[in-house]
């Protein structure tokens, strides 16, 4: 997926940087974790994406655009060294072969000098470097500094960063030239297109564009919500915007006014809190880390380390009138600012905007952004309460913004639910957002037939996923050293199978994704090889099977090839191996176009040690370890478990295949899976 993403984005922007290249896996406490992490960890969990999504620019950088790739070291160390002076890091990009620039964060706690020296060639300071300072640098970092700033100049003046003309961009407050400025829009949108990820449909999508449709919204989308409101009437809708307004500053107090702590010895308060009228509430804690709030003797909201701003927490529940709750908030450093908030008005104003409305979608986002962790997978302000009095007033779809994963307890009585991403997580995010509204429209219309599928897994519940106030090996650095040797952060209990192996409950699990067509993917009967093997790659045929209606206009099916390497690897029980991409049906103007690969054809989808080896620490390169290698045809992650645990069942004989390394030109590609 990173390489597809990089090689479409360099072709049409200037630059590409791929972040946060190291072991970067939390927010809290990010610029002081120690993440103690061997060779093989390192590669196969944290740096293989970015070999992958490196090879995506091989081709411009191969063209002399070497500078026009990026690689941004991450916050933390790595077994005590700062990651961006890591020589561990250094020596990574060497074995990729990475020849782009390489810049830091916002203020990595390195010195000038030892950023330079040690391959860095943009920095991004704190604070600028005074003159005297600089005088006093040694003459190798001088020299490094100057032959650094020569790189990005050149590279700036070449791609027209530095214009005498242009377009003012607010959002990132400089001036871009008109070509690179339009460009931009384009491919973002062009992205949101290929990303945004249909979750359900009980046939609402495409919408229909009788009737009225009501975007309904709180303060983060206020720009977005309103330009998908023109978005979507410039294509013959009937809709309209309402953005709501929580009073997240007009909260009851109900421990009054407390103090900080001292950092060493946490503070307690506790109160029991009467609900006045039955309806729908929030708490919310504002805090910069290490508080916890339980109600009913029960964790609530917990969080661990330290966030580089007062976060907001947010948990919503529904109580009757006289109802007790029994509320203990502790505390290490500054106090929370912690309220309780009646959703009343909120939802009287939504109910009212509804009445003329014949559909609504609730356009919801998390509170999710940099230099901070949610501490729940509970979207904020109260929007559960909303989508539920929604669903049950009027045919309700949600529209989601988001970082990441988010519980839907409402999933039941909704119509439809899409995953735009991009949550609102600062100030300038919305208007950001706001310009992606012409793809989102066209994915609702049906202009655009949605293909794309989750990154990754979105859990029933908060207490089953790695977020939850039980699992805390899944949060690592709350002392600010995590351990990453050893299960689960050392490898084999990360992501989808980890999930599998807990048995936790899955609401939408990795690779999931719906679309309008019928589409199903298998290995031909015979033939399955579509190239002689090497020792570092496999290509096997494809044949996806795909029926459209004639109202689908442009449509590319998707296929997901998971390997399930053998058990002394070493490796997780299955990974993503590659993703093919097959044009199925192309539509200019009135004239359509469907492609034979989709009806009787097949495709190549080529597996490397690269995506699904491990990392030789001897020859300096990813390998595929001997063994039997099953491959598996999947709609998603818990797809391909399944047919590798019943791979003669049903229709499963024709989606698994398997093969023995070392491969080679005389390797056999068989039907089923692995013997036992």
């Amino acid at each position: 997926m990173g390489q597809a993403e990089v090689s479409s984005l360099i072709s049409h922007v200037p630059f590409v940087v791929l972040k946060h290249f190291g072991a970067y896996g939390q927010e809290n406490s990010r610029r002081v974790v120690n993440q103690v992490i061997s060779e093989k960890t390192l590669y196969d969990s944290y740096l293989r994406p970015f070999a992958i999504a490196q090879q995506g620019g091989a081709a411009a950088m191969a063209s002399g655009r070497q500078h026009d790739l990026l690689m941004m070291c991450s916050y933390g160390d790595i077994n005590g060294t700062q990651s961006c002076t890591s020589n561990t890091l250094n020596t990574a990009l060497a074995n990729f072969n990475f020849k782009g620039l390489v810049r830091s964060d916002l203020d990595v706690r390195s010195g000038v000098g030892p950023l330079y020296t040690s391959g860095v060639s943009l920095i991004k300071p704190q604070g600028a470097l005074s003159m005297s300072a600089m005088n006093a640098l040694s003459a190798k970092t001088k020299q490094a500094i100057h032959d650094a700033a020569v790189m990005v100049v050149t590279e700036m003046f070449r791609t027209s960063l530095v214009t005498p003309t242009g377009v003012r961009d607010r959002n990132i407050g400089a001036t871009l030239s008109t070509s690179m400025h339009d460009q931009g829009i384009n491919v973002a949108n062009d992205i949101e297109r290929r990303a945004a990820v249909l979750l359900k449909n009980n046939g609402v999508f495409p919408l229909v564009k009788s009737g009225s449709t009501l975007l309904l919204t709180m303060q983060d989308l206020d720009d977005t919500c309103r330009a998908l409101a023109t978005s979507m009437n410039r294509l013959g809708y009937s809709a309209t915007c309402r953005v709501l307004n929580p009073p997240l500053s007009g909260g009851v107090k109900p421990f009054g006014k407390i103090t900080s702590a001292n950092g060493k010895v946490r503070k307690e308060a506790s109160v029991v809190w009467v609900a006045p009228r039955t309806g729908y509430y929030f708490f919310q804690q504002q805090t910069t880390g290490n508080s916890e709030l339980k109600v009913n003797g029960v964790r609530t909201i917990v969080v661990n380390g330290n966030a580089e701003f007062p976060f907001a927490n947010f948990t919503s529940f529904r109580a009757t009138a006289g109802e007790s709750l029994s509320l203990h908030l502790s505390w290490l450093q500054k106090a929370p600012n912690f309220t309780i908030t009646s959703m009343d008005n909120t939802l009287i104003t939504a109910l009212d905007a509804m009445k003329s409305a014949t559909r609504v979608i609730v356009m919801a986002n998390d509170v999710g952004r940099e230099g901070a962790d949610r501490s729940t997978l509970e979207l904020p302000y109260g929007f559960d309460a909303l989508i539920k009095v929604a669903a049950a007033t009027k045919p309700t779809s949600v529209a989601l913004f988001t970082t990441g994963p988010v519980t839907m307890p409402w999933i039941g009585s909704v119509n439809g639910v899409f995953e735009f991403w991009n949550g609102p997580g600062d100030a300038t995010a919305d208007n950001s957002i706001a310009r992606l509204t012409p793809a989102i429209a066209d994915l609702i219309s049906g202009v655009t037939t949605p293909t794309g599928h989750l990154p990754i897994t979105f859990p029933v519940a908060t207490a089953t996923s790695p977020s939850g106030f039980n699992n805390q090996a899944f949060w690592p650095g709350i002392k600010n050293e995590v351990n990453l040797k050893s299960p689960p952060n050392g490898g084999l209990g990360l992501g989808f199978n980890w999930y599998q192996s807990a048995s936790w409950p899955v609401l939408f699990p990795f690779g999931f994704g719906l679309t309008y067509p019928t589409t199903d993917s298998t290995f031909p009967t015979s033939s399955v090889s579509c190239a002689a093997a090497t020792a570092t790659s496999l290509c096997l045929r494809v044949q996806p099977r795909v029926t459209m209606s004639s109202t689908v206009k442009d449509f590319t099916t998707i296929s997901q090839l998971y390997v399930a390497p053998p058990a002394s690897s070493g490796q997780p029980k299955l990974l993503l191996g590659t993703v093919t991409a097959t044009q199925c049906r192309t539509t200019t103007g009135s004239s359509t176009t469907n492609s034979n690969t989709c009806i009787s054809g097949s495709t190549n989808a080529t597996v490397t040690a690269l995506q699904s080896g491990t990392w030789n620490s001897t020859n300096r390169q990813y390998q595929f370890a001997p063994g039997c290698y099953s491959f598996i045809l999947a709609d998603h992650a818990r797809d391909a478990f399944d047919i590798l645990a019943t791979p003669r069942q049903g229709n499963h004989p024709s989606a698994i295949v398997h093969a023995t390394a070392p491969f080679s030109a005389s390797t056999d590609i068989t039907a089923g899976a692995c013997p036992a």
